[in-house]
């Protein structure tokens, strides 16, 4: 049933949750000094952090077609 505690790719998904969240609480520790940043480096850091939410999009789409975890229907009911 949960196959998915077995596999890398749910690890690499558990690490890369925990690292997203840890770079939102230095974003928001450092939140006076963003605004006060130039356009480009404010674009840099939006790219990445879409990078970041797509990478972590297409992790959670592989774990549910392959292994059945979707940890949403889960939280949700």
């Amino acid at each position: 049933m949960y196959n998915y505690w077995y596999k890398p790719a749910f690890y690499a998904h558990i690490i890369s949750t925990i690292a997203m969240l840890f770079a939102l609480v230095v974003l928001g520790m450092n939140y006076q000094k963003i605004l006060q940043m130039n356009p480009i480096e404010l674009i840099k850091i939006a790219s990445l952090i879409a990078i970041a939410v797509a990478s972590h999009g297409q992790s959670h789409m592989y774990l549910e077609k392959e292994y059945g975890y979707d940890p949403v229907r889960s939280i949700l009911g």
